[in-house]
C-alpha cells in the first residue's frame, strides 16, 4: 500500500508539474505571437506614414507644389503600398489628392480648422514632427487613420511653415499585415483599442468576432503621437483531460516510478529547448530575409546604429556597400519570377563567400544587397572587396540548364567619414550606387560631395526643364535623310534643342535623360509633334517628317488621342510624319508595343526603327513589328574597314531587312568613305554631317 501511495504520488506529482511546463508554454508562445502580431502592425503602419515623408521630399525639392502630382503620388502608393490616397495641404488647406475619385469632397478643406482633427494638425506644426490622427469612421465606410507630416521650406529667417503632406491609411490595411484573421480562424480572439486622449474612455476600433477570455496578454503598439494596444487570448479554454490522464496512468503503470522520475528530470531540459528554438525561429523571422536567409533592412539598420556608437568610442572605422544587380528584370521576363528568385539566391551565397564571417551581408529588397564591412581601414579596403564582389558575381548562374549573366552597381560609404546616422549613411550610400549605375552599370563609386552636388545640379535642372516647358525654350532643328540611289532628300528628321536663357543652345545628350527621369518628357515630346505639324503646315511641305518617341511617351495611354488631335487642329496629311521608336520601348512588352504601333499606321503614319543594333531585340520580334524601315546605329560604320566584322554586319542587316521588305537608313554618314561604302552595300538612305547637318527649317 506504502509503495503504491509513493508510486501514486510520484505520478501525481509528475502530472502536475507537466501541466504547469504546458501551461507555461502556452503563455510564452501567447506572449511571443501577440508580440510578433505587434511589430507586423507597427512595420505596416510605419512604410505606409513612409509615403508623408516622400511627398514631403518632393515638396522640398520643387519648393512648393509637386508637378504632375497624380503621376509622382500614384508612383508613391505603387511603391509603398497600404495607403488609400495621399494629399498635400499648402498651409493647411487640402488641395491636391489622389486618387481624387470618391474624395472630392475633401478638396479645399482646411484642416487646421477642422474641431474633429485639429488637435493633432496644430501638434504636427507645434513638434514638426509626423501625428497620427484618428482611428475614425469615414462617411464612405471604413475606419481609418490620416497620418499629417509638417513640411517646412526654408526662408531667409528661418524654416516656414508651408503645409501638410498625408496620408491616409485603413485600419483593414494595416491588418492585414497581421495574421490575426487566421489566427481568428484557429480559435484566437483579440482587440484594438486606445485609450481617447479627451476623454479616458477605453476606444476599441478593431476587434475579432469572439470575445476574449480572462486569460488575455497585452502589448503596446508605439504610433505617432499615440498609444494603442493589442490584446489577445485562446478562444479555447486548454484542456486538461491530459492530466486526469496522468493520473490514471501513475496507478496503473507506479512500477515504472524510475522510468517516470527520469521522465520528470527531463521535461526542464526539454521545456529549455522548446524555448530557445522558439526563440531562435522568432529572431531569425524578425531579422531575415525569407528568400535568401540573409539578413534584412531592420537588421543592417540596428547593426548600423551599434557601429557608429561604438565608433563614437573605440573609433573603429566601417564602410557600407549599397548594391544593385543589373539586368536583373531581364532575367523575370525571359524566365519567370521563379527562376529570379533562385537567381537571387545563389547571388546571396556568393556575396557572403566573398567577405568575412563578421562582415553583415543583408538583402535590403528586390533585387538590392547591403553589406556592412566592419573594420574596413581604408578605401583602398573597401575597393579591394568592391572588386572582388563584382567578379564572383559576373560568373555565369544557371538557371534551367542555361547560363545568364549579370553584374553589380555598388555604392560605397566610408562611416564614420559620409554620415554620423543611419538615414543619411544609406541615402550617401543609394546615392553612391545610383551614379555608379549611371557611367554604365558593372561599377563601384565612393560616395563625395561631387555626387550631392550632381543631385543638387539635377534638381535645378528639373525645375528649369519645367519652366522651360511653360515658357516654350524648345526650338526644332531637322537634319536631311538623302536617298543613296539619286542623291535627293527624301525626307527630315526633327532634332530638340533647348533654347536656354541663361546657359544658350543645350543639345538633348544634356537634358533628355533628367527629361525622362522627371516625366516631363511626354510633354515635351507633345510639343515636338505640334511644332512639326506647325512646320509642315505653314511651309506646305510635301516631305516626310520623322519625329523621335521617347520609351516613356510610347507608353503613354493617350499617345494615340493626341497624335489625332494634333493631326486635325493642324490640317495635314498623317502620311506625311514617320515615328521612330528604340529597340528598348518594344523589347519589354512586345505584344502591346505592337497594338501601340499598328494604331499609329491606323491614322496613316509610317514607323521606323531607331538605333538598330543597339539593344536586345531578336530576329523573331523584328519579323512581327509593323514598321516600314530600319535606321542602322552610327556605331556599326564608324570605323569600318574592307573585311571588318562591322561591315559584315552591315551587309547582313541590309539583306535580312530588304527580305522583310523594310528600307534601310544607315545614321552617322561623316566621311567620303563611309558614304561610298553604304552606297556599295545597296542601302536605301544615308543620314549624318557629310550629307547634312541639322538647322532650323529656314535655314536648311
Amino acid at each position: 500500500m506504502c509503495v503504491f501511495l509513493v508510486f501514486s504520488g510520484i505520478g501525481a506529482y509528475w502530472t502536475h508539474l507537466g501541466q504547469t511546463l504546458f501551461l507555461n508554454e502556452q503563455r510564452f508562445f501567447m506572449s511571443e505571437l501577440v508580440n510578433s502580431q505587434a511589430s507586423a502592425f507597427e512595420r505596416r503602419l510605419s512604410r505606409s506614414l513612409s509615403s508623408t515623408s516622400i511627398l514631403a521630399q518632393g515638396v522640398f525639392e520643387h519648393r512648393g507644389p509637386i508637378p504632375n502630382f497624380d503621376d509622382y503620388a500614384n508612383s508613391v502608393l505603387e511603391s509603398v503600398g497600404g495607403v488609400s490616397n495621399l494629399q498635400l495641404a499648402p498651409k493647411g488647406i487640402i488641395s491636391f489628392i489622389y486618387p481624387l475619385e470618391g474624395n472630392e469632397k475633401a478638396l479645399g478643406h482646411d484642416v487646421l480648422a477642422d474641431d474633429a482633427r485639429s488637435k493633432e494638425a496644430l501638434l504636427a506644426v507645434k513638434t514638426k514632427m509626423l501625428t497620427l490622427a484618428g482611428p475614425f469612421e469615414l462617411i464612405q465606410g471604413g475606419i481609418a487613420v490620416i497620418g499629417r507630416k509638417p513640411i517646412y521650406l526654408p526662408a531667409r529667417k528661418g524654416d516656414v511653415f508651408w503645409g501638410f503632406a498625408s496620408a491616409l491609411i485603413y485600419l483593414e490595411e494595416l491588418l492585414k499585415a497581421t495574421e490575426l484573421d487566421s489566427l481568428e480562424a484557429k480559435g484566437y480572439s483579440y482587440q484594438l483599442f486606445r485609450i481617447h486622449p479627451d476623454t479616458g474612455d477605453k476606444n476599441v476600433f478593431a476587434k475579432s468576432v469572439s470575445n476574449l477570455t480572462d486569460d488575455t496578454y497585452m502589448v503596446s503598439i508605439q504610433v505617432p503621437n499615440a498609444d494603442w494596444t493589442l490584446e489577445m487570448s485562446r478562444s479555447e479554454p486548454v484542456k486538461n483531460s491530459r492530466a486526469v490522464i496522468g493520473y490514471i496512468i501513475s496507478v496503473i503503470v507506479g512500477f515504472f516510478a524510475a522510468w517516470i522520475a527520469f521522465y520528470i528530470l527531463e521535461q526542464p531540459k526539454k521545456l529549455r529547448k522548446v524555448v530557445y528554438q522558439k526563440t531562435r525561429e522568432l529572431n531569425f523571422q524578425a531579422n531575415n530575409d525569407e528568400l535568401t536567409g540573409l539578413y534584412n533592412r531592420r537588421y543592417l539598420s540596428e547593426q548600423l546604429e551599434r557601429v557608429l556608437k561604438e565608433n563614437t568610442r573605440y573609433h573603429h572605422p566601417a564602410a557600407l556597400m549599397y548594391m544593385d544587380l543589373d539586368n536583373f528584370k531581364r532575367v523575370n521576363d525571359v524566365m519567370g519570377h521563379g527562376a529570379g528568385d533562385e537567381l537571387l539566391k545563389q547571388i546571396a551565397i556568393r556575396l557572403k563567400e566573398a567577405v568575412r564571417e563578421s562582415d553583415i551581408v543583408t538583402r535590403l529588397g528586390g533585387d538590392e544587397f547591403g553589406i556592412l564591412l566592419l573594420d574596413s581601414e581604408s578605401v583602398s579596403d573597401a575597393r579591394r572587396i568592391a572588386e572582388k564582389l563584382m567578379h564572383v558575381v559576373e560568373r555565369p548562374v544557371y538557371l534551367n540548364g542555361k547560363p545568364f549573366e549579370v553584374s553589380l552597381s555598388i555604392g560605397i560609404t566610408m562611416i564614420p567619414t559620409d554620415g554620423d546616422d543611419n538615414e543619411t549613411i544609406l541615402k550617401n550610400a543609394d546615392m553612391a550606387m545610383y551614379s555608379a549605375k549611371k557611367t554604365g552599370k558593372r561599377n563601384f563609386r565612393f560616395y563625395n560631395a561631387a555626387l550631392q552636388r550632381e543631385a543638387i545640379q539635377k534638381l535645378e535642372l528639373e525645375n528649369d526643364l519645367y519652366v522651360a516647358v511653360c515658357e516654350d525654350q524648345f526650338i526644332v532643328h531637322y537634319q536631311p535623310i538623302f536617298s543613296l540611289s539619286t542623291g535627293k532628300i527624301s525626307s527630315y528628321e526633327a532634332l530638340l534643342r533647348w533654347n536656354h536663357p541663361h546657359l544658350g543652345l543645350i543639345y538633348p545628350d544634356q537634358f533628355i535623360c533628367v527629361a525622362e527621369e522627371s516625366g516631363s518628357i511626354i510633354e515635351v515630346g507633345y510639343w515636338v509633334i505640334q511644332e512639326v505639324c506647325n512646320q509642315i503646315k505653314k511651309s506646305a511641305s510635301n516631305y516626310k517628317f520623322s519625329i523621335n518617341l521617347s520609351p516613356k511617351q510610347f507608353q503613354d495611354p493617350r499617345l494615340i488621342n493626341k497624335f489625332r488631335s494634333i493631326i486635325q487642329t493642324s490640317d495635314i496629311d498623317a502620311s506625311l510624319l514617320e515615328v521612330e521608336i528604340t529597340e528598348s520601348s518594344v523589347i519589354e512588352d512586345s505584344t502591346a508595343a505592337i497594338k501601340m504601333l499598328l494604331k499609329l499606321k491606323k491614322l496613316g503614319i509610317s514607323i521606323a526603327l531607331d538605333d538598330f543594333g543597339t539593344g536586345y531585340s531578336s530576329l523573331s520580334v523584328l519579323k512581327r513589328l509593323p514598321i516600314d524601315r530600319l535606321k542602322i546605329d552610327k556605331s556599326f560604320i564608324q570605323d569600318i574597314e574592307q573585311e571588318s566584322d562591322d561591315r559584315n554586319i552591315v551587309e547582313g542587316v541590309i539583306s535580312m531587312a530588304h527580305k522583310l521588305r523594310l528600307n534601310i537608313v544607315v545614321e552617322g554618314i561623316e566621311t567620303k568613305n563611309q558614304l561610298k561604302f553604304v552606297k556599295e552595300v545597296e542601302c536605301d538612305y544615308g543620314q549624318g554631317y557629310f550629307c547634312g547637318k541639322p538647322a532650323p527649317f529656314d535655314q536648311l
